[in-house]
């Protein structure tokens, strides 16, 4: 019977992990990271995320990398229907946004990378889909990493 103490104990930590992170869907066959998204400093577990313009977003992706990583770019497309939009990070190197190593990363080595912007006001009422991508520029712009978060833009 040590199996059932075990299963609980592993039931239990999973569930105190998953209430720290945002629920995410895979886009494709490539690594599904860890994510966590905090709108005006509270937890988005599920989506949709609700911000309005003005809110401060952060968001704190965690993953073993599969590969060396030295050139590394962000990029973020907003979809809302059948338009998709590419969102400015403001930050053409994803390394710059790397908190607990620096680039070259080895392979197999862990990585939070984090990224962080207010806002803007530009971008109208409604419920979109964010498509966050890590693209490894020494490898033809291979996707590293790939991940879609539900947002809901509310004008207060």
């Amino acid at each position: 019977m040590k199996v059932l103490p075990s299963l609980i104990l592993l039931v239990l930590v999973n569930y105190a992990y998953a209430a720290d992170t945002t629920k995410v869907g895979s886009c494709h066959d490539v690594l599904l990271p860890e994510v966590t998204m905090i709108v005006d400093n509270t937890i988005c577990t599920e989506g949709p995320c609700v911000m309005s313009p003005g809110s401060d977003v952060s968001i704190l992706v965690s993953f073993d990398t599969p590969v060396k990583l030295e050139h590394i770019k962000p990029k973020l497309i907003a979809t809302v229907g059948d338009v998709e939009l590419e969102v400015s990070l403001g930050q053409d190197d994803a390394c710059e946004g790397i908190v607990n190593t620096k680039c070259p990363v080895a392979a197999g080595e862990h990585v939070d990378y984090e990224h962080e912007q207010v806002l803007s006001d530009i971008y109208p009422e409604g419920v979109a889909t964010l498509t966050s991508v890590l693209l490894d520029l020494d490898n033809d712009g291979a996707e590293v990493i790939c991940y879609t978060i539900d947002v809901l833009i509310e004008k207060s």
